[in-house]
Parts: structure tokens; C-alpha cells; sequence
């Protein structure tokens, strides 16, 4: 019986933490998504059109983690081609990608951690968008 009630609450426990494992994997790619298609949005072949598209990340209101926490260590780089990627791009005029990375969003794991499982998940997103029309490429 206990072995039975102790084999219950692992199955409970891994099923909360992969829950929000897959809650925190979502979130974190629907901002990948939005962020890349507001950068992409903002390319139109100048330096400040790069400055707006960067700022255009910054200022999305989307935070993970449930709502709790906001994204860091976001990259956003730009490609010509969707192949050569770059955070500083040199030839303004034929950039047609925008790519938002985030790489650090680390999901605390609570009740697999009692059976020997990790500490935390990383749940990373990355999106490419187009130019013209703007739209999700990768």
C-alpha cells in the first residue's frame, strides 16, 4: 500500500513539473515568435530602421514562467540570407531576416527533484520572421 501511494504522488509530482516545463516552453516560444515578426516588421534597410526593430523586442510586454518572471539574455540578430546571422550587420539595405533568441529561461523543478531528477529545465525559443510580407519563417 505505501509503496503504491509513494509510486502515486511521483506519477502526480511528474506530471505538475513536466506541466509547467511544457507552459514555460510555450510562453517562451509564442514571445520568440512575436518578438522576431515586431523586429522583422521594422527592417527597412537603414541603421534606424535595425534601432527600431531592436527596440521593438524590448518593449513587447510578454513575460514567462507563468507570468512571473520577464525574459533575459534575449539576442537579436539579423541575416541577409536566413544562413550568415549577425548581432551588428554591415550591409543595412539587403537584410530581410530578424532571428530573437532566448536562451535562459530556467524552469525550477519541484517535485521530481525529491526522486533524484534536475534542479531546473532550460525551456530556450528562437523564431526567425521575414520581411515583406512579414511572416514566420522558421
Amino acid at each position: 500500500m505505501s509503496v503504491s501511494m509513494f509510486l502515486l504522488l511521483a506519477v502526480i509530482g511528474m506530471s505538475f513539473d513536466l506541466g509547467r516545463v511544457y507552459i514555460a516552453r510555450n510562453e517562451a516560444q509564442i514571445f520568440a515568435d512575436a518578438a522576431s515578426m515586431a523586429a522583422a516588421k521594422q527592417l527597412d534597410g537603414t541603421a534606424a530602421g535595425v534601432d527600431r526593430a531592436r527596440a521593438a523586442v524590448t518593449a513587447l510586454p510578454d513575460r514567462w514562467n507563468l507570468g512571473t518572471e520577464d525574459f533575459k539574455g534575449v539576442v537579436v540578430e539579423f541575416s541577409a540570407d536566413g544562413k550568415q546571422w549577425e548581432m551588428q550587420p554591415k550591409n543595412l539595405a539587403a537584410l530581410h531576416y530578424a532571428r530573437v533568441t532566448a536562451p535562459d529561461n530556467q524552469v525550477e523543478i519541484m517535485f521530481l527533484r525529491a526522486v533524484g531528477g534536475p534542479q531546473s529545465f532550460t525551456v530556450p525559443a528562437r523564431a526567425v520572421a521575414s520581411t515583406n510580407p512579414v511572416r514566420l519563417t522558421e
